[in-house]
């Protein structure tokens, strides 16, 4: 695995949670991928805020905005679910941050399931 593909990072006050998401990944892997590093950050430094930092590359469709699995990701995974445990969330097309206390109740595991 890349070492600059993803890191966790302890400042003063957050845990930076960086990962690049590469063309070959898609939204299963990669949602997988941030999932088991909001985990590995909870276990490392248990409470302390965590912000996210997401970069993309390739993934564009034919008008040059992000694929479907992109969009995805970065709409619904990371503001309908994964946000509720990170304190703030920067990627290309989200800036957000969590108006609650994050949440450090992590589950076990994460099933991917097709809505279709």
């Amino acid at each position: 695995m890349d070492p600059q593909q993803h890191k966790i990072h302890l400042s003063d006050k957050a845990v930076a949670i960086y990962h690049v998401v590469y063309s070959r990944e898609g939204f299963e892997e990669t949602a997988q991928t941030l999932f088991k590093l909001v985990q590995e950050a909870q276990r490392l430094h248990p409470g302390r805020k965590r912000i996210l930092f997401l970069d993309i590359e390739g993934h564009r469709n034919k008008s040059g905005g992000f694929d479907a699995d992109m969009v995805e990701l970065q709409s619904e995974f990371l503001l309908g679910f994964l946000g509720r445990f990170l304190s703030e969330i920067h990627t290309p097309l989200v800036q957000a941050t969590n108006p609650k206390e994050q949440e450090n109740d992590l589950p076990p595991a994460l099933i991917v399931q097709d809505a279709g």
